[in-house]
């Protein structure tokens, strides 16, 4: 019997696709042997993999490349973000003395299941459905490596994912209303042209 990888090594690319599923399907052993080397290359690099396969999928079913890249910046940057809350709740907040390389590995290879999104654009109407269930599998996932890696208990690793969700929600609607009151004007206060509804 093969032994489970331990960690990503962005200098092997033959071990993303043994963690991404060593993460979502033996989460709980793996995350209890994971080599946490403490560097934070290894787990960005390995998301910024999962974004990159599912935008060249997306690029592959014939979206725009402008689309596709802006996608791609998004999604990485609001990953990014709830890395962080769970890092502050988890390390700063609870004070578990997981450092921040084991909860970026954490996050990050739980994340790993979102490589599911390669087959996304080629799965008209029903998109929203199947990453609802990514992103459900993503927090339960999450939920176990947290216990496993940083030794949570039961209820600490349930806050440290909910607290997590409830300020990411609370973060982007903050966001969203922010863009949605102040409006985009050019210097004489018209509308900047090009920015207003897409066509």
């Amino acid at each position: 019997m093969a032994q489970m990888v331990r960690d990503f090594d962005w200098r092997r690319p033959g071990t993303f696709l043994p963690v991404a599923m060593a993460a979502s399907f033996k989460t709980k052993t793996f995350f209890s042997q994971m080599d946490n080397r403490g560097d934070l290359i290894a787990p960005l690099m390995f998301l910024a993999w999962v974004h990159l396969l599912g935008s060249l999928a997306a690029l592959i079913a014939g979206f725009p490349i402008t689309a596709v890249a802006w996608g791609f910046i998004t999604r990485l940057v609001v990953d990014l973000i709830f890395i962080g809350l769970v890092y502050t709740i988890g390390h700063h907040i609870m004070r578990n003395p997981l450092n921040a390389g084991g909860f970026l590995r954490v996050v990050c290879y739980c994340l790993g299941i979102k490589i599911v999104a390669v087959i996304l654009p080629f799965l008209a109407g029903y998109q929203d459905a199947l990453m609802v269930l990514v992103y459900v599998y993503f927090f339960v996932t999450l939920y176990f490596g947290l216990r496993a890696a940083a030794g949570f208990t039961f209820l600490q690793s349930a806050t440290c994912v909910l607290l997590s969700v409830v300020g990411m929600v609370l973060l982007m609607s903050l966001i969203s209303s922010f863009t949605v009151s102040v409006p985009i004007q050019g210097p004489a206060g018209a509308s900047a042209p090009g920015l207003g509804q897409p066509k």
